[in-house]
């Protein structure tokens, strides 16, 4: 999986005269991973790549080693390079089960996998993916400092998984087809509690409730949008609909 470097790392380090270099050789596995986080600290991505992939192949089985693999990973994570970044995640959550970072890898593997995902309606296999890994997550670290960050990027998934529904839902609402615009409605309403939904779409709802001669579905829906919606238009038109129920 990684490119083999050679025994002796090149790691240039300023001596004296700015234009004089010497080549730093790390003794040890905790040397040479101090070495590769600070290259990592710099944001000098390619170096830390080498560093860390001439740890993992010249100390194996060492500590250092199994952190050089998580940290890897995290290089490719922070210079957004999300798909090469899930392979490094995956490989230390299968390859190192006791490793210190099982807990990190398994948020930050979900979160390549979402990053990584096409936008859009096009193949949302990776995004699925996500969810998967996520839910996964929540469950084995329900204590975890992470946990609302991935609850977070759990409504991101969400959200976007149910963006297709929400636009062929509003292109039946625009053209007065209430009732078909209802089934995507209510459909999305399973994959999307309605308080994560935009306002606009909450009270597109509730017009589709009244105006299919659903009042005890409809009412509800504008009453929330009385109580707590945030836009001045939204909140006049739901008061408006409202009473024409009663």
């Amino acid at each position: 999986m990684h490119r083999v470097l050679p025994l002796v790392l090149a790691a240039l380090v300023t001596a004296g005269c700015p234009k004089r270099q010497q080549l730093v050789v790390p003794d040890t596995a905790e040397q040479a991973l101090v070495l590769a986080r600070g290259y990592l600290g710099d944001r000098s991505f390619r170096q830390a790549e080498e560093a860390f992939t001439f740890l993992i192949f010249n100390f194996p089985g060492s500590r250092a080693a199994s952190d050089a693999q998580y940290w890897l990973a995290e290089t490719y994570f922070v210079k957004e390079d999300f798909v090469q970044a899930q392979t490094e995640f995956d490989f230390y959550l299968k390859s190192f089960p006791n490793g210190s970072f099982q807990e990190e890898a398994g948020y930050k593997l979900g979160l390549s996998y979402l990053r990584s995902a096409p936008s859009g309606s096009r193949d949302q296999s990776r995004t699925v993916k996500a969810r998967e890994i996520l839910e996964d997550f929540l469950m084995l670290y329900p204590e975890s400092e992470l946990v609302a960050d991935a609850r977070q990027a759990l409504d991101e998934i969400l959200r976007r998984m149910a963006g297709r529904e929400f636009e062929i839902a509003r292109l039946y609402y625009r053209a007065g087809e209430y009732r078909s615009a209802l089934v995507y409605f209510v459909h999305i309403t399973d994959q999307l509690p309605t308080e994560r939904w935009d306002e606009t779409d909450l009270l597109r709802l509730g017009i589709c409730y009244a105006e299919t001669e659903q009042p005890e579905q409809a009412r509800p829906v504008f009453e929330q949008l009385v109580d707590g919606a945030e836009a001045p238009g939204v909140v006049q038109q739901a008061r408006s609909r409202l009473a024409e129920l009663n």
